[in-house]
């Protein structure tokens, strides 16, 4: 998705009146103002998109474009009872769901492991879950080998896992994002990185806590 850069940039304690303004003036049919929303959030939805599907998906690009598309169409029922950025995440979390259901044999890794990655895998699945800054991402290979692992967790595990460990976001953001209580969100977190260990063990025989 391409779109020439034209994103006022308001100091940030006035973000969230702009963005208010923003969808406003897209509601009343204003794609100027709706290619700013757009801009701030683009690369933050690719990137969800991309993780939360296979690595090898080819298109990406058009799922995301197709979150935007759906967005713009369904802002009359956007209540702005949470952000904009958890209302539209929640649209692409769903639409990456669809696309997966299109798709088979998810379960494997599938690539044969390097040996000079696997304590770079132990590293990546061992950070603490308990420190809210944002991690790092994970170099080339690894990241590659991290996303098919991440796909072949079951779907509810893959989102919380992916929203806290890939984009950082808190347990009460998540919870806001999937609908169900921070309690929940923490138990699922807990599963999904037990479960992410377990597959990279059975794949990579060094792999240990």
């Amino acid at each position: 998705m391409k779109i020439m850069s034209s994103l006022p940039h308001p100091e940030p304690s006035a973000e969230a009146d702009a963005e208010r303004e923003w969808i406003r003036k897209s509601r009343e049919g204003d794609p100027q103002f709706y290619r700013f929303l757009v801009e701030r959030y683009q690369a933050r939805i690719y990137r969800l998109v991309a993780r939360f599907l296979e690595p090898e998906h080819g298109d990406i690009e058009d799922v995301v474009q197709e979150v935007f598309t759906k967005a713009f169409f369904s802002l009359g029922r956007f209540r702005e009872d949470s952000s904009f950025v958890t209302w539209i995440t929640r649209i692409a979390i769903n639409r990456a769901k669809d696309e997966l259901k299109k798709r088979s044999n998810r379960n494997t890794l599938g690539e044969p492991v390097e040996p000079e990655w696997i304590e770079e895998v132990k590293d990546h699945v061992q950070q603490s879950d308990d420190k809210e800054e944002e991690k790092p991402e994970p170099p080339g290979a690894l990241r590659t080998l991290v996303d098919r692992a991440l796909a072949a967790l079951p779907e509810r595990l893959r989102v919380v896992v992916t929203l806290k460990d890939m984009e950082g976001l808190s347990y009460q953001e998540i919870g806001e994002v999937m609908k169900c209580s921070v309690g929940t969100v923490k138990s699922r977190h807990n599963r999904a990185r037990k479960k992410l260990r377990e597959i990279l063990s059975a794949e990579f025989g060094e792999l240990r806590r």
